[in-house]
């Protein structure tokens, strides 16, 4: 939707002229649950407000935090702050709705054209964040920023930090730009409301994993382009070995309940169809279920490996096709 300033002029021997002037605005949306994201609506509002001197009345903005029925009562009363700030709004659900319904509630909810999707565990290490994404929106196109990885996290979040310190050395901008759909990732990403419209997420994932990897397949199939800049946010969710590791487990299940197209795009599951294509999956779930408590003791540790982090990935993915365990049965720790 666009606003519209009118500006009537003072001449009086005239009839009253009217000068349209076409406000484009952002919706900056952030879903969160337990997350304490106070100090990121704090900078994203101040570089808000410089854009909008910048560009006096050619720029709008609101900044809307969607609680997903937090129950750390104590970030919940950090982030009610978020209230005071200018243009800001803090939403809290009465009940948990799932990643993906908050998400496109959010979207609904919110009023301007471009929106500016954002998960609350970052940081803004740029000033001309927002700058960036104003300067690069595009009608027909979705924005993705990328993601940046600390260099070092707190004793027992080793596996979550080895993993995504390994994952952005695939992430530069030249190798997600050669495979925008791949990469495309909802950490960080700006959509035109019409384009969003066109997608928006599956609400049948309300746990942990997919949610983005779907989408990215569902622009894929409708050529909707997806551009890739240099403009990351630091990823502050480093979390413990335990809850990654389940993250990962309850990830697995999402994707065994989303079927296709997923099971064939998921590389986890691509490597599961050559078990069962080559019969080597009775032998591979053998070895797996032998070899598990030593492979979660190793992930657990201070020196993960992710080569057995992969290996048990594809046997808990492989035990979940076999045995069709109800994703309602799983549930992670970081919504």
């Amino acid at each position: 939707m666009l606003d519209v300033l009118f500006q009537t002029s003072n001449q009086s021997y005239l009839p009253p002229q009217t000068t349209i002037i076409y406000l484009a605005m952002l919706s900056i949306l952030i879903p969160t649950f337990n997350t304490d994201c106070l100090c990121l609506v704090t900078d994203l509002q101040k570089q808000c407000e410089e854009l909008q001197a910048q560009y006096e009345n050619t720029f709008d903005y609101e900044i809307i935090v969607g609680d997903d029925a937090s129950t750390d009562e104590a970030t919940v009363t950090r982030n009610e702050v978020i209230e005071f700030l200018p243009k800001c709004e803090f939403v809290r659900m009465e009940t948990n709705v799932g990643r993906a319904r908050l998400r496109n509630w959010l979207i609904d909810y919110s009023h301007f054209d471009y929106v500016l999707l954002l998960d609350a565990d970052a940081e803004v290490i740029s000033d001309n964040f927002l700058w960036k994404y104003w300067t690069a929106r595009q009608e027909n196109a979705v924005i993705v920023g990328g993601l940046s990885t600390p260099l070092s996290a707190t004793k027992g979040c080793e596996l979550r930090l080895k993993y995504e310190l390994a994952a952005e050395k695939l992430r530069t901008l030249p190798f997600r730009q050669k495979r925008p759909y791949e990469f495309f990732s909802t950490f960080c990403v700006m959509f035109h409301r019409p384009v969003f419209n066109q997608v928006q997420f599956d609400e049948r994932i309300t746990e942990y994993g997919y949610e983005d990897a779907l989408m990215g397949v569902r622009l894929s199939e409708l050529n909707i382009p997806v551009i890739h800049i240099d403009n990351p946010l630091l990823h502050t969710g480093i979390n413990d070995n335990k809850s990654f590791l389940c993250n990962s487990e309850t990830a697995l299940h999402t994707l065994s309940m989303l079927g296709e197209p997923m099971t064939n795009k998921a590389r986890v599951s691509q490597s599961y169809n050559k078990l069962v294509t080559w019969k080597l999956k009775p032998l591979f779930l053998f070895f797996y279920r032998i070899g598990k408590g030593a492979m979660r003791k190793n992930l657990l540790s201070h020196h993960p490996s992710l080569f057995i982090f992969n290996l048990y990935k594809l046997g808990y993915y492989a035990s979940i096709r076999e045995r069709a365990i109800p994703l309602a049965n799983y549930t992670s720790i970081d919504h």
